[in-house]
């Protein structure tokens, strides 16, 4: 058996695949298409990159699309009231928005370049496959895939708090408006949130737009709406639910790409066990959407992949044996990252509690205190640090914690 086989090229398996090959370790790439086959189809998110991500890939020498446009130096965030609650800041470090059917193939095509072996099969992987693969690896990276990853990590009840989701979606990118270099984020309290962002995409800088849903309630239709009508759809419910969205809108020129350009679904989100020994001998290490499925709500997800293939790789770098001793220390490792991200993002579902109430309220007449709520999506453990303690709040909007 030689190296490491990983299931899934995705982000967080790409990532894992280029740290594994810059620290010399052999793998081999398992993926349901080539760079092509990545860069068609559907609309896969609307992500915007943090400072953590970014700077993996700049390490990795496979930091793209650096246009100043997708570079999100600031934000505003509105609150749905009367009179509403505003305010503008910048972010401590710009986020980088691009469409994933640009990234994932430039990154596949930066490691097959670098010699990186890639075996396509457009079979999904299910727990057959991990297993008849894993004879030929010392260890099994799975970063994605539905049946392997239901097959091989069930849930764990103690992280996964819903059963349902809590949010349906509707994402898209546009022509018809300009955000300029700052995301916004917009919240109807009861009814959901809606995001925008500027994104470099294969048409170019265009805008994308996020529709988070709560169910039952009026934004939840956007996730139904044929393409062919969401635009007028989405129009008649911005001006109640997201005006300063609306306000930057030409109408008349509002209009999705093309029919590939839009992403309707919902999010359970979930967390699973990340360890699997298999029948054959070896051990299958979840990581990514594989182990943790989290609502986009705080944008998280390819920023917690990237972040935890990163810890992998150190540690799989160390060296073995690769048993499920080392799959559980390497868990406990990732797990100091994606805890927080994963409370953060699950109260985030829910109605504010009255610190964080307080917060918000503080960044709508304190510039310190908005720059650094806007920049918390940045830092998560910072975030889940602050936003769970209501002492170290207090200590914020007293001005005592300036610079927490």
């Amino acid at each position: 058996m030689t190296g490491i086989g990983i299931v899934g090229a995705g982000i967080s398996g790409l990532t894992l695949a280029l740290r594994l090959q810059q620290l010399g370790v052999a793998t081999t790439l398992y993926s349901e298409g080539d760079a092509a086959g990545l860069g068609r189809g559907r609309l896969p998110n609307t992500v915007g990159r943090m400072a953590r991500a970014q700077a993996h890939e700049r390490e990795l020498g496979s930091l793209h699309f650096l246009d100043p446009g997708c570079l999100l130096s600031s934000g505003r965030l509105s609150i749905k009231g009367d009179p509403p609650l505003e305010f503008t800041a910048r972010v401590a470090e710009p986020f980088h928005a691009v469409d994933f059917r640009l990234l994932l193939p430039a990154l596949m095509d930066d490691y097959t370049a670098r010699g990186g072996l890639l075996v396509v099969d457009p079979v999904p992987p299910d727990a057959e496959r991990v297993e008849r693969w894993s004879r030929g690896h010392e260890l099994m990276v799975v970063a994605t895939g539905r049946r392997s990853v239901s097959e091989l990590f069930p849930r764990d009840p103690a992280w996964s708090p819903y059963e349902a989701p809590q949010r349906v979606l509707a994402a898209g990118l546009f022509h018809g408006f300009d955000p300029g270099p700052a995301f916004g984020f917009n919240i109807s309290p009861g009814c959901g949130e809606i995001l925008s962002m500027s994104m470099m995409t294969r048409a170019g800088l265009v805008p994308g737009i996020l529709v988070e849903a709560i169910p039952g309630g009026p934004l939840e239709a956007m996730a139904r709406v044929p393409a062919a009508g969401f635009c007028q759809a989405l129009l008649a419910l911005l001006p109640e639910h997201a005006p300063r969205l609306a306000e930057l809108i030409d109408p008349a020129a509002f209009e999705l790409l093309g029919p590939d350009d839009l992403l309707q679904g919902a999010i359970t989100p979930v967390v699973r066990e990340a360890v699997a020994e298999l029948p054959g001998g070896g051990v299958a290490l979840a990581i990514g959407d594989a182990w943790i499925a989290n609502d986009p709500i705080t944008g998280q997800g390819a920023n917690l992949g990237s972040a935890c293939a990163w810890i992998a790789a150190d540690a799989i770098a160390a060296g073995g044996p690769y048993d499920a001793a080392f799959a559980r220390d390497t868990v406990r490792r990732m797990w100091a990252m994606a805890e927080p991200v994963t409370s953060w993002t699950n109260a985030f579902l829910r109605p504010p509690a009255d610190h964080v109430t307080a917060l918000l309220v503080a960044a709508s007449t304190m510039a310190f205190v908005a720059e650094l709520v806007l920049s918390l999506f940045g830092d998560p453990v910072r975030a889940w640090e602050l936003l769970s303690s209501a002492e170290e709040v207090a200590r914020v909007v007293d001005g005592v914690g300036r610079r927490f």
